[in-house]
């Protein structure tokens, strides 16, 4: 013991004269200061709170849907477009860059969607990576989906996985400046992955057809965005086109996540 005291008695001496100083300075009602953590990219909350009502109409394309007049989808009636980028197994979407420019174009809001065959955690980072070189010098006022659909990935043993690969996804996306989110089907979301977890981490854009009209609330307080048919019909697109509604205000959250983003890096 003796010895333990002798090689510890500075140590013992330091936090006595820290413990005084503290309670001086509380007997003058002086604030002691106290340590707190430096916030990071991390901390920026990427997880929006539906409105319960729709505030926006737009759709989703990609190269099936070929030329595309933004300015009738525009007119008629759709503010916003989530354009595909790319596949995992097939590289940048043909249209990508060309869909993008006449969309910014023609006013509509933009972001972009991005399918991927991935089986793993490593795989899917490595997949943000390669979104953020086909989307480089661009800027998007919605988000940056991960469109988490591939068959492989529907089996119940994958849940831990699934999670884990959504999770890396949205996360080097989120460090990288963009507003991360993710694309699913209802089955999926309920089924194949963790969504207590990553529903309070993450966006969700929910496809499921259940309904020929986007008049339905029926996840209008659950996720931020609903595709409700993959058969639309819209002006300026020859093709059948999904169509979908947003129950958040996504420029106005976009923005936000980007000032925020900006003061921390």
């Amino acid at each position: 013991m003796k010895k333990f005291l002798k090689e510890h008695k500075k140590l013992f001496m330091f936090s006595a004269i820290v413990l005084v100083f503290a309670l001086i300075l509380t007997t003058a009602g002086i604030a002691v200061p106290k340590m707190t953590q430096t916030p990071d990219v991390d901390d920026i909350i990427t997880c929006s709170k539906p409105e319960g009502k729709i505030i926006a109409k737009g759709i989703d394309v990609s190269r099936y849907q070929g030329s595309i007049d933004f300015n009738k989808v525009k007119q008629d009636g759709y503010s916003f477009v989530i354009i595909r980028v790319g596949t995992s197994s097939g590289g940048k979407d043909a249209n990508f860059e060309t869909n993008y420019q006449n969309a910014v174009n023609a006013g509509l809001d933009v972001g972009c969607y991005f399918y991927t065959y991935g089986l793993t955690a490593e795989e899917l980072k490595n997949e943000a990576k390669l979104v953020l070189s086909y989307i480089e010098g661009k800027s998007f006022n919605y988000p940056v989906f991960l469109d988490f659909e591939y068959s492989e990935l529907l089996n119940y043993n994958r849940v831990d996985e699934n999670t884990r690969m959504i999770n890396a996804f949205c996360k080097y996306i989120k460090r990288s400046g963009y507003y991360p989110g993710v694309y699913t089907s209802n089955s999926i979301y309920k089924n194949f992955i963790d969504n207590i977890t990553l529903g309070n981490k993450w966006d969700f854009w929910v496809a499921s057809y259940i309904d020929d009209t986007h008049f339905s609330t029926k996840f209008s307080k659950s996720f931020s965005m609903w595709q409700y048919t993959s058969n639309g019909g819209v002006n300026g697109i020859d093709a059948r086109v999904d169509l979908n509604v947003a129950y958040v205000n996504y420029p106005e959250i976009v923005k936000q996540f980007q000032d925020e983003y900006k003061k921390l890096t």
